[in-house]
């Protein structure tokens, strides 16, 4: 089942509510692995938020996947919004199976979509494989910072009750585990990212 399925009011959450945080990661990823240049993948896009914050923070390609037909749509009108429809181009497709060369992708970005994959070690081995040599995928769910996540969390619990033990339940101890988990499975080097501001595994190839 994809995001929107799970929550159909996801498209205003993510242009209202969660706004702050994509540049601001856009930014962290960009500077901490030093890719800004080259192809970019958003897998499990949405309305391709954080695509859109690479396409015109860097000079990055971006390919905004997800296998929601209602997600592409939204994505290729927020690209056309947003000025960048030359260098961000939505794609149809199932991060189970992607439909890209091996060593395609110099970055990999995924925040929020990895807890609704159905096959982690598959997805993973997807990543690996269309990750190119000395490139990043950062897959997870940050926030940006300490403070946007609070903001959001206050934001979300207004709107939702059960939001926070929702949350909770994504970054649980087994989810964290079954991530790291699916990044020994590739056999690529990994590490971890896991603090105030969310979490991330960051593979390496």
């Amino acid at each position: 089942m994809s995001m929107d399925e799970k929550s159909g009011n996801f498209p205003d959450i993510a242009e209202n509510v969660f706004a702050p945080i994509y540049p601001v990661i856009a930014a962290d990823i960009a500077a901490s692995s030093g890719i800004k240049e080259g192809i970019c993948l958003d897998l499990g896009c949405g309305i391709a938020s954080l695509g859109i914050a690479f396409a015109e923070q860097t000079e990055l390609m971006v390919y905004a996947v997800d296998i929601s037909e209602k997600m592409h749509e939204l994505s290729i009108e927020k690209a056309a919004r947003h000025g960048v429809s030359d260098r961000l181009e939505p794609l149809l497709a199932d991060v189970h199976k992607l439909p890209f060369d091996d060593d395609f992708a110099n970055l990999i970005v995924s925040r929020g979509s990895v807890f609704f994959w159905d096959d982690l070690p598959v997805a993973f081995s997807e990543i690996a494989r269309v990750l190119a040599p000395g490139g990043e995928a950062w897959i997870g769910g940050g926030f940006g910072t300490a403070e946007l996540r609070q903001q959001i969390a206050k934001t979300m619990e207004e709107r939702d009750p059960q939001w926070r033990e929702g949350s909770k339940k994504r970054l649980s101890p087994e989810n964290k585990q079954a991530m790291k988990n699916a990044c020994v499975s590739t056999g690529l080097l990994f590490r971890v990212v896991d603090d105030d501001a969310g979490f991330w595994v960051v593979m390496n190839k």
